[in-house]
């Protein structure tokens, strides 16, 4: 066997810690991670994810190993729908709701689909499970807004400002009007980029509100936004009926079973961009998507901490609104 082989073979076998895995100069061939108490196998490191930009999927777990702490408690006791990636982004992908013969590493909920058929979802439960479900390649995390300890009841209300062509700087103004709307009404909104084009605020709820009621209060702070800036905010579904330079305000989102692109997970998007929690400050002086990386993201935590860090504390109680004149 030639040398470089036994090399390979060598640290295949090799269990790691976080701390090494993070200190490697290169990553590549196959590896056994500890994670916490936990060895995850994690396998073609220098598998080429991000061709244009030369990032692997050792870069990803990499990115992941790092911010770990930070990221779990968003997506802990969670079910997931899987968004693989296995060869990277330019490959073909596809989507997993049933994991059927899933590792010990890997906890999974039954539930039933529409049609009443059992469906096992993955579930986060630390940091091995996360590191687990990358390496098989779901770039992207996706949690369920609720938990399987109460799945009925969400733990926050979710806002998708999605411009589809319309102007970034478009997306921002309405982020502040939401920002505005929302501290009308007593409530904090959490802003972070979505990753991909828009910006995601999220309201942290206590967990007694139905995904129906959420829904309706969400469809309803929607249309107050829409209403105060109509240039460039609309709650029309149809594309065709919308003006080129208007951002959707979806509030869609917020029923059970659906799934946003989680805090601090990484896209599927040229430069590795990640969806990153962002100031009100930050989105009224301007900023662009690709500003946050999976390069960028783990030194501004350094320097800023999590800017969600009291998401969980800050369970608030819904107004009930009227609608306005």
């Amino acid at each position: 066997m030639p040398r470089r082989a036994n090399l390979r073979q060598s640290r295949a076998d090799q269990v790691i810690s976080t701390t090494t895995f993070l200190r490697q100069a290169e990553l590549a061939g196959n590896l056994k991670l500890r994670a916490g108490r936990t060895v995850v196998e994690v396998t073609s490191l220098d598998r080429l994810y991000w061709p244009d930009e030369g990032y692997t999927k050792g870069d990803l777990l990499r990115y992941y190993v790092a911010v770990g702490k930070t990221v779990m408690p968003y997506l802990k006791d969670r079910p997931t729908i899987l968004k693989r990636y296995p060869n990277g982004i330019r490959a073909p992908m596809f989507f997993q709701h049933n994991v059927e013969n899933a590792p010990g590493v890997l906890k999974t909920v039954e539930l039933a689909s529409e049609a009443g058929r059992a469906i096992n979802y993955a579930v986060y439960s630390d940091l091995a499970s996360l590191v687990y479900l990358v390496n098989i390649g779901a770039i992207e995390q996706h949690p369920w807004h609720s938990r399987v300890g109460d799945l009925d009841h969400p733990d926050y209300v979710v806002f998708d400002l999605d411009p589809h062509g319309a102007p970034f700087a478009s997306v921002r103004e309405v982020a502040l009007v939401m920002g505005e709307v929302l501290k009308e009404l007593r409530l904090t909104g959490y802003p972070k980029t979505s990753g991909s084009a828009g910006i995601h605020i999220y309201v942290p709820v206590r967990r007694r509100y139905s995904y129906e009621e959420v829904a309706h209060f969400a469809e309803q702070v929607s249309e107050r936004v829409a209403e105060r800036a109509p240039r460039i905010a609309t709650v029309e579904r149809r594309l065709a009926e919308r003006k080129p330079d208007q951002v959707y305000v979806d509030w869609q989102q917020n029923a059970r079973g659906k799934a946003a692109a989680a805090v601090y997970t990484v896209r599927a998007k040229p430069d590795a961009s990640v969806s990153t929690p962002v100031t009100w400050q930050e989105i009224a002086r301007g900023f662009e998507i690709g500003d946050f990386t999976i390069k960028t993201v783990p030194p501004r935590l350094i320097k800023k901490g999590d800017l969600w860090k009291d998401f969980f504390k800050d369970r608030q109680r819904l107004p009930k609104l009227k609608r306005e004149m």
